[in-house]
C-alpha cells in the first residue's frame, strides 16, 4: 500500500485533519483516498472515523484503453464508509455470515442475534436484517423498530419505509400511500421493498422494474446487491432472459468481493438454470444441494425454498426416482406453496399423464388462486373450446 500523509493536529482539540492520497488495489479496481478527517487521532481506523464527503474514487484500469477522450471516465465517488462496509461483507467481515443466511431464508438464527454482538458501524444492518426477517416469518416487528428508530435517530427515512413494509402485514393497503407516493427510490432498500410491493400488491411488473433500473443507474456502492436480485427476477419472471443477462453483466464489472458473495451465486444459479443444458443445471443444482448443508431446524421455510429449487432442477435433468425422493421431503415439512404445487402438476404430467392434475389445480386455485400455471391452464382450455366451437359450425 502506497500513501502520502500530511497531519495537522489542532491544539486542545481532539481532532486532526489528515489531507493524504492512498492508493491500493481492491479485486480489480485501485482505490485511491483523498483525505479524511478523524475525530480520534490516536486510532486512525474505520471505526473512529467521519468522512469527507465524496472524498475516495475508484478507479478501474480496464477503462484506460478508450480511443476518445472521456471526463474521468472511470471514477466512481465513494465514501471510507461504503469501502469498509464492502470489508463487512467479505468473507472475513462480521456480516458475511448473516448475509448468508438471510438470503438462504434461515429467519430464526438471524432472529438470535444480538446487536451487541456487532461492531457500531455494522449494528444498523444487522438490525435490519433482523426486522425483515420478523416480517417473513409474519411476526410484528413493531417493537424493533421502535428500539432502531432510538438507537438510529438519523435513519428516520430507513425505518419509515420498514415501518411501512411491517404494516403490510396487520392492515394491508389500505392504511398507508407510503409505497404509492415513490417515484424514484432514494435509498436501497427502498427501491427493493417498493419494487417487491408494486409486483405483489399491485401487480405492476413493469413499474417494479423501471423502479429498480433507475436506482441501479445512479447507483455508486458496489455494496448494494439485493436491487440486482430483485431486478433479475423480474426480468425471468417475464421471460426476458437477454435483460437478465445484461444485468448480470453490469454486475460482472464490480470487484470481486462483489461476485463472491451469495446474492451473485444466487443470480447466477437462476440464470444457468434458466438457459439449460446439462453442465448448466448442475452447476445450479450443487449450489443449492450445498446451501442446504446448513442447519435449518429452526427455519423449515428456508428449507422448504431449498428443497424446491432442487425439484425443479431434478426435474429439469430428468431424474424422476430423485425427484420422487425430493417430493416426499418437501411433504414431510408440511409447507406449501403456489409453486411447489405447479412444480408437483409438471412432475404428474411427465410421470403419470396428468392423472392427479385435476386435483393439485384444485389446490392450487386454493393457495395461489392468481398463480400463472392457473392462468395458462385456463387460457388454453379457453382455446380448445373456441376451436370446438369452429367445428361444430361448420
Amino acid at each position: 500500500m502506497d500513501s502520502e500523509l500530511i497531519r495537522s493536529h489542532h491544539e486542545n482539540s481532539r481532532d486532526t485533519q489528515i489531507q493524504y492520497t492512498q492508493n491500493f488495489q481492491y479485486g480489480n479496481f485501485t482505490v485511491v483516498i483523498l483525505s479524511a478527517h478523524f475525530s480520534h487521532p490516536s486510532t486512525l481506523d474505520h471505526k473512529s472515523c467521519s468522512i469527507v464527503s465524496s472524498n475516495i474514487s475508484i478507479f478501474s484500469p480496464s477503462l484506460a484503453s478508450f480511443s476518445r477522450p472521456v471526463p474521468n471516465p472511470t471514477t466512481r465517488q465513494l465514501t471510507l464508509h461504503q469501502l469498509t462496509t464492502m470489508d463487512a461483507f467479505a468473507d472475513s467481515g462480521e456480516l458475511y455470515t448473516i448475509r448468508n443466511q438471510f438470503y438462504t431464508n434461515q429467519h430464526r438464527k438471524i432472529q438470535e442475534y444480538s446487536l451487541d454482538q456487532f461492531s457500531p458501524e455494522n449494528q444498523l444492518k444487522v438490525l435490519e436484517y433482523k426486522i425483515r426477517s420478523a416480517v417473513a416469518l409474519e411476526e410484528d416487528a413493531s417493537q424493533l423498530i421502535d428500539s432502531g428508530k432510538s438507537l438510529f435517530p438519523n435513519q428516520e427515512g430507513l425505518f419509515q419505509l420498514l415501518s411501512a413494509w411491517n404494516d403490510l402485514k396487520s392492515f394491508g393497503t389500505d392504511d398507508s400511500t407510503y409505497f404509492d407516493d415513490i417515484k424514484s427510490a432514494q435509498f436501497e432498500l427502498q427501491a427493493v421493498l417498493t419494487a417487491i410491493y408494486r409486483v405483489k400488491f399491485e401487480k405492476d411488473v413493469e413499474s417494479a422494474i423501471n423502479i429498480l433500473t433507475s436506482y441501479i443507474d445512479n447507483s455508486n456502492n458496489f455494496n448494494e446487491l439485493e436491487p440486482f436480485l430483485v431486478l433479475v427476477q423480474l426480468h425471468l419472471a417475464t421471460g426476458n432472459l437477454q435483460a437478465a443477462n445484461k444485468v448480470m453483466l453490469a454486475f460482472q464489472k464490480f470487484p470481486d468481493s462483489a461476485r463472491d458473495s451469495i446474492v451473485y451465486q444466487v443470480l447466477e444459479s437462476w440464470i444457468l438454470a434458466i438457459k439449460g443444458e446439462s453442465d448448466n443445471i448442475s452447476n445450479a443444482y450443487y449450489f443449492y444441494d450445498e446451501l442446504l448443508s446448513a442447519d435449518f431446524d429452526n427455519d423449515p421455510q428456508g428449507k422448504f425454498k431449498l428443497l424446491n429449487m432442487l425439484f425443479v432442477l431434478t426435474l429439469q435433468m430428468k431424474h424422476y426416482p430423485e425427484v420422487q425422493e425430493l417430493l416426499v421431503q418437501l411433504k414431510d415439512l408440511n409447507i406449501t406453496s403456489g409453486d411447489f404445487i405447479a412444480n408437483q402438476i409438471t412432475f404428474d404430467y411427465l410421470t403419470n399423464g396428468g392423472a392427479q392434475a385435476d386435483e393439485l389445480r384444485s389446490q392450487l386455485a386454493k393457495v395461489d388462486p392468481e398463480h400463472q400455471c392457473l392462468a395458462e391452464f385456463q387460457e388454453k382450455n379457453a382455446q380448445f373450446d373456441d376451436i370446438v366451437k369452429k367445428y361444430q359450425t361448420t
